[in-house]
């Protein structure tokens, strides 16, 4: 390019930023176009290097002094690279770098030619950013080096930045700190050397953070896009919040039926009063006891427990009262017995214990004396004393007997236990 040439382009050029400079990069020629772009005026760029126009990044790495050295060998390059406003904001570029000469041949300088990219893209796209502005969810375009090139206005409200503020910046900015870490690089990295559409739904624990520092889960997928030939990734980001709300609803309804339907399993064989099984349920066990083959020795032991006078403490203290009375001494009899044993309330005031594993019916008479010493201890209820007895009459079960028989066995000891005179035991 001949300098003359030059300077005809650097004026005539109103919709590109272009800036001529010298044989070591500074700044030496401002045009409009570049004061308009990057907002500095020119006499705040005369004289300086042309790497006040890139990011921090780049000038640490000397990006700026190697596309220049590229361009010595050649009279011009174009590419894509990121440049810096005057207010700090980054944004994607298109450069063409040409070389300037003189008339012998020598380098003089260069002409750099900055156009936004995302601003021609938005002038050659316009429907396309339609739909991504007019898109439900969240949509972020990244560029092939990680930062965000685009993003629509559902992505503003979502996650509280500025338009301004996410272009540019690298796309893990949208996600929390743990998910930062080289492995998800490495993801990125590898969808744009084989990219493939990730649909939504594939990752069940993922995390978005918002500009207050609030995460929130969302979902995500991702699709290849390509930009004027160049391999973008397109982020389609859904808020699962009122998902995941609706998700612990259901949870918290399904872990409440499962309660509700436990209860009326329970409600099923246990006594509501006692917490004892019920009639049913005891009935039940004692006919599974009666069924099972035993081997010589031990022995099913059955004692029958009586209140005694029961009608008389529900008429001297009422029902209320009478219930403390059996809830303590369905607790007072459970106390007695070992946590395999069965106790279970099969009427009004009766209770029926199954003892399985006895060595004979001394064992079987020694623990219904415990439960009748037990049960004949004063029960406290709201400052008053109520005295009960129990009378208990106690067997041992008869392996392949019916349930009839061995309960007519231990009927007759407890009424023999209550002809003696009541809180006795007697065993058959």
């Amino acid at each position: 390019m001949k300098l003359g040439d030059a300077e005809v382009m650097l004026d005539a050029v109103a919709d590109r930023g272009v800036v001529k400079l010298d044989s070591k990069g500074k700044v030496v020629q401002w045009s409009a176009g570049a004061q308009a772009l990057f907002d500095y005026s020119e006499a705040e760029v005369l004289g300086r290097p042309v790497s006040m126009l890139h990011t921090d990044e780049d000038r640490t790495s000397g990006t700026a002094e190697r596309e220049l050295a590229s361009i010595r060998d050649s009279d011009r390059i174009e590419f894509e690279s990121w440049r810096v406003r005057k207010d700090g904001r980054p944004f994607r570029a298109g450069v063409v770098l040409s070389a300037i000469h003189d008339q012998r041949g020598s380098l003089t300088g260069f002409v750099e030619v900055v156009r936004d990219l995302a601003v021609d893209e938005q002038r050659a796209h316009s429907m396309f950013h339609s739909l991504l502005e007019g898109a439900p969810d969240a949509m972020v375009i990244v560029g092939p080096d990680g930062r965000i090139a685009l993003a629509n206005a559902q992505t503003d409200r979502m996650f509280g930045y500025p338009r301004e503020e996410l272009i540019g910046s690298a796309v893990e900015i949208l996600l929390p700190p743990r998910r930062r870490d080289k492995k998800d690089i490495e993801f990125r990295t590898d969808f744009l050397v084989g990219p493939v559409s990730r649909p939504m739904g594939g990752d069940p624990d993922l995390w978005g953070i918002r500009r207050d520092g609030t995460e929130f889960p969302i979902d995500i997928g991702l699709s290849p896009l390509r930009i004027e030939g160049t391999l973008h990734v397109s982020v389609a980001i859904r808020d699962l919040t009122d998902h995941h709300k609706y998700q612990e609803q259901l949870r918290q309804q399904k872990d409440a039926l499962i309660k509700a339907q436990r209860k009326l399993e329970r409600l099923a064989f246990v006594d509501t009063l006692t917490g004892l099984v019920n009639h049913g349920e005891t009935i039940a066990r004692l006919e599974g006891e009666l069924k099972n083959p035993r081997a010589p020795g031990p022995h099913l032991g059955v004692l029958y427990c009586d209140a005694d006078h029961f009608k008389a403490i529900n008429d001297t203290w009422g029902h209320t009262a009478g219930d403390v009375v059996l809830a303590t001494l369905a607790s007072r009899i459970r106390g007695c017995v070992r946590d395999n044993d069965t106790v279970g309330r099969v009427g009004g005031d009766e209770f029926l214990i199954l003892l399985p594993g006895l060595h004979g019916l001394d064992e079987a008479v020694q623990i219904a004396d415990k439960i009748r010493l037990r049960a004949a201890e004063p029960i406290r209820n709201r400052g008053k004393t109520i005295h009960a007895t129990m009378s208990i009459g106690a067997t041992l079960a008869v392996p392949g007997e019916s349930v009839s028989a061995m309960t007519a066995r231990v009927d007759a000891a407890i009424e023999k236990a209550k002809r003696s005179g009541r809180n006795t035991v007697n065993s058959i």
